[in-house]
């Protein structure tokens, strides 16, 4: 587990083992807000811990998606008295309806979690919806925004924003491609822009993985994807038959461009 890195007054973020997931930590004067709990009991203590040496305030939870790694550790805040988690509603109904489908993917990581026996495995759902308008959270002395700006790394993209810090998780990803087995390719380059548009009001963003980002990374990232989309389409209407010729002409390795192509055909049709 690695150091708290501060990015603002009352900001944190930790980069924990394996998935080397961020999980943000914001601080007010009455409660404070843990953004992303990790992939199950044993990271999730490890987070909540590390939280502890901060603050002994009551906790907040925020899911910036409905992936393994940002909520299997909910159970173990639970366990402390949180009882306020929140997300997009498309999220909750993912957790709700197939969480239990994800615990094949944490194996050997949280091997308690996987079969779903020990202390603190089962799933907590949120409960504390946000749908297409901001919600505001007072935390004393500091409100948090937390915000949707539609379809991108997966259907329930929550956006967690302070006075100075910006929590985006998957939609921005530092260091390795974008995963897009959930995605939607075109709808998610457009909200990149508008994230890029937003990077004037936040001195710091924070991707669910890797470093903090710049506004032109974002930038690139939104290009990147936009050339991908057209790429791809153009691929695929000389080859309707064969969509994986398309790969090579990617910017993304091969398992991500076969799912890059697979969600296009998926969430767009192309005739």
């Amino acid at each position: 587990m690695s150091e708290w890195l501060d990015v603002g007054a009352d900001n944190y973020v930790l980069v924990t083992e394996g998935s080397l997931l961020n999980t943000g930590l914001i601080v007010g004067s009455e409660r404070a807000m843990v953004v992303d709990t990790g992939c199950g009991p044993r990271q999730g203590r490890e987070i909540l811990d590390a939280v502890r040496e901060k603050t002994s305030l009551p906790l907040v939870v925020v899911n910036t998606h409905a992936h393994y790694d940002h909520f299997f550790g909910n159970a173990v805040f639970a366990s402390d008295g949180a009882t306020e988690f929140w997300a997009h509603e498309n999220c909750a109904q993912e957790i709700d309806d197939h969480g239990d489908l994800q615990r094949r993917f944490v194996g050997t990581l949280e091997p308690e979690m996987s079969t779903g026996e020990g202390e603190n495995v089962e799933l907590v759902v949120p409960n504390a919806i946000v749908k297409d308008q901001p919600v505001l959270v007072d935390l004393g002395g500091i409100t948090v925004t937390l915000f949707y700006l539609g379809r991108g790394h997966t259907d329930g993209d929550l956006l967690v924003g302070t006075p100075t810090t910006l929590f985006v998780g998957d939609l921005v990803e530092q260091g390795a491609h974008p995963s897009f087995e959930d995605s939607y390719p075109e709808e998610w380059a457009d909200s990149l822009r508008h994230i890029s548009a937003l990077r004037h009001r936040y001195e710091f963003l924070i991707p669910g993985h890797g470093q903090p980002c710049s506004d032109q990374f974002v930038k690139t990232m939104a290009n990147t994807m936009t050339t991908a989309v057209r790429q791809a389409q153009q691929s695929i209407r000389e080859t309707p038959t064969d969509a994986t010729k398309a790969i090579p002409v990617l910017p993304y390795g091969p398992e991500q461009s076969r799912w890059f192509i697979k969600r296009l055909q998926e969430t767009r049709p192309l005739h």
